[in-house]
Formats: C-alpha cells, structure tokens, sequence
C-alpha cells in the first residue's frame, strides 16, 4: 500500500536542506514490513550539489543498513567507491531507490515491492532536487526502470544519455552483478572511464 505521505510529499528547496530531508528519511515508516527487518533507513550521501549521482537500489545488509551510509561497509560498496576513485570523479551523491533493506521471511536479501518503491519515491525525487546532478547513473535495471520507464531497454552494453523526468540518465550495471562474475571487472572499469569523460567535457562547455 502506497503511504498518503507519499503522494502528498512535496519537496521546497532551498527551504528544505538536505540535513532535514535526510532526517525525515530516517525517521520514516511508511512500509511496516520494511520497519521491521531493517536495521536503520539510510538517506543518500555525498555532495550537494553534484556533477554526478549513482542511484541503486536499497542499503545492503551488510552495508549501508548497518553503516547507515549507502554503498558503505560491503562489497559491492567497496567496489562502487573504488571504481568512484580510479575514475577519479568527484563531487558524488550516492543514494538508493528504497532506503531500508528489504528482506524475506527467512532473512534473505529480496526485490523491493511496488508499493515499497512508489513510498520512497518522493525522497528520491527530492535528492535529485537538491544535488541537481549533470549525470544520474542508474546502477542496475530496477533503478532503470524506476528513473527511465519501462519503455526504455536498460541496456548498460551501448549505454548512451537518456533524458526522463528532467534528468540525464545513464544505465550501468549494480556492483553486485559484477561481483558474481557476470560483467567483467575491466569492462565495468572502461564504463566508469566513460562516464568520467562525459562529465569532464561537460565541465568546459561554453555558456549558450
């Protein structure tokens, strides 16, 4: 079920800082299946505003819902923060599309829901509002899907600039798809290197 919180939600920067909106997505409790099994809700992170923001798709359990940083305290963290690096990108915003790591009855890492989603909609809506980033990176095909629309292939292989909802969007595959082995770390390499180009060449861009 999709909170009226959510519906109603409407973001007033500059009003609204990044600290109260961060304080308000700790505080939520919109999914009671996910107030559950979570250690902690976990707000994005990184600068503001940003050149650049990677957007995946919920804390890990042994990352950010621990950590209460996303991207933070796991592998596929380590690996996103060290690809971050080699690229040598700066001025990041890292966040997710749901703020609480979602599990089964047993405890294991699932898919977030629909209803899940559309609850933290307006938090990732107003992120992007403050960070105003160049480029958001989308890290896996439900952060895809969820910035970009159904109707666009995630296609990180022939990856080009898709514009969705006022922002410049990029697919690339999540962390943790390379750290099962099913994309190459070198290729994952090159991708960063991309994008690093593309935002670089933006920086030197004349005024219109």
């Amino acid at each position: 079920m999709v909170h009226a919180s959510a519906r109603n939600f409407r973001i007033r920067s500059p009003k609204t800082s990044i600290d109260k909106l961060a304080a308000s997505i700790r505080a939520c409790e919109r999914c009671a299946a996910l107030v559950k099994c979570r250690s902690q809700a976990v707000p994005g992170a990184g600068a503001i505003p940003a050149e650049i923001a990677f957007v995946g798709l919920a804390p890990g359990r042994f990352g950010g819902d621990r950590t209460g940083v996303p991207f933070e305290g796991d592998r596929s963290g380590e690996l996103l923060r060290r690809m971050i690096r080699y690229a040598g990108l700066e001025s990041v915003f890292i966040t997710n599309v749901v703020r609480c790591n979602p599990r089964d009855t047993a405890g294991r890492n699932r898919d977030p829901s629909a209803s899940e989603i559309a609850n933290c909609r307006d938090h990732l809506a107003a992120e992007m509002e403050l960070a105003q980033p160049r480029l958001v990176v989308c890290l896996g095909r439900i952060a895809w899907r969820e910035l970009a629309g159904r109707e666009r292939p995630f296609t990180p292989g022939a990856a080009k600039p898709t514009i969705a909802r006022g922002l410049r969007l990029w697919p690339m595959y999540h962390p943790g798809y390379v750290i099962r082995g099913a994309y190459p770390e070198k290729s994952y390499r090159r991708d960063f290197a991309r994008i690093a180009r593309i935002v670089r060449a933006e920086r030197f861009e004349p005024p219109d």
